[in-house]
């Protein structure tokens, strides 16, 4: 996977034979405009919150596992 990611190629991403994602590798990711980097947050926030819902989990559960993942890791029991 690495060198997919390393590489210079568009990647095109299959799930059961239909296209389902490209990657776009960037040389220099910030040179993207900035409006472009805040829609492809927005439809990565809502692809996610779509998938959270679709499966029930809501925001307590979210942050619940959040704090749950900030404590394990100032112990060293999350590594």
């Amino acid at each position: 996977m690495p060198e997919l990611l390393n590489g210079e190629d568009l990647v095109f991403v299959t799930k059961h034979g239909k296209l389902t994602g490209i990657l776009v590798p960037l040389a220099e990711p910030l040179e993207l405009p900035v409006e472009l980097r805040h829609d492809l947050l927005e439809r990565l926030g809502a692809a996610i919150s779509k998938h959270l819902d679709e499966r029930g989990v809501g925001e307590e559960r979210v942050m619940g596992d959040f704090e749950k993942w900030k404590r394990d890791r100032r112990t060293g029991r999350g590594r």
